[in-house]
């Protein structure tokens, strides 16, 4: 029965289990608190506090499925819930550094798969890698470059590095 349900409703067996036992969803907790505190409050803001979490199926998004998650509370959860606790997780929430959108420059180590022609074994090898962009998308490893070393760097795009040999 539950696995014809699944199918059906794209709700997990543990996601079945909750809704047996009656536990309130995010939603649901969100607007209780909403009226309890005379606050609009979201369900994104009070997922740190469930007491558990299950699937409840998938969707398509930009790039590929995503599956959704859907919190579950018991009601004697929801009671220690505070204003304060909420509000104190936007204000960490807020603090979040803005991403640094400073144009760098500079090389990083490109690592490719490769294969050893003898043993058939494959390891990474490090390569020159160039990067120009935003600073907070920079890749791993990333080191940045005055003008000049950068210019050097260019010419050097692709190269192979030695093992531990820095530009």
């Amino acid at each position: 029965m539950k696995m014809r349900k699944y199918l059906q409703e794209g709700k997990s067996e543990n996601y079945q289990d909750a809704e047996d036992k009656q536990l309130l969803k995010a939603g649901e907790v969100a607007t209780l608190l909403s009226r309890k505190f005379s606050t609009k409050i979201s369900a994104k803001e009070i997922e740190p506090f469930a007491s558990e979490w299950h699937h409840a199926g998938v969707f398509k998004s930009g790039n590929g499925l995503k599956g959704r998650r859907v919190y579950f509370f018991k009601e004697a959860d929801v009671d220690k819930i505070t204003l304060e606790k909420i509000l104190e997780n936007r204000a960490k929430a807020a603090q979040k550094a803005a991403p640094d959108h400073r144009i760098v420059q500079g090389w990083y180590p490109q690592y490719f798969r490769m294969t050893d022609p003898v043993t058939r074994k494959t390891f990474s090898k490090p390569f020159v890698g160039i990067y120009k962009g935003p600073a907070s998308k920079a890749p791993k490893g990333f080191q940045a470059l005055s003008d000049e070393a950068f210019a050097v760097a260019e010419q050097q795009r692709g190269r192979a590095l030695k093992p531990g040999e820095q530009l």
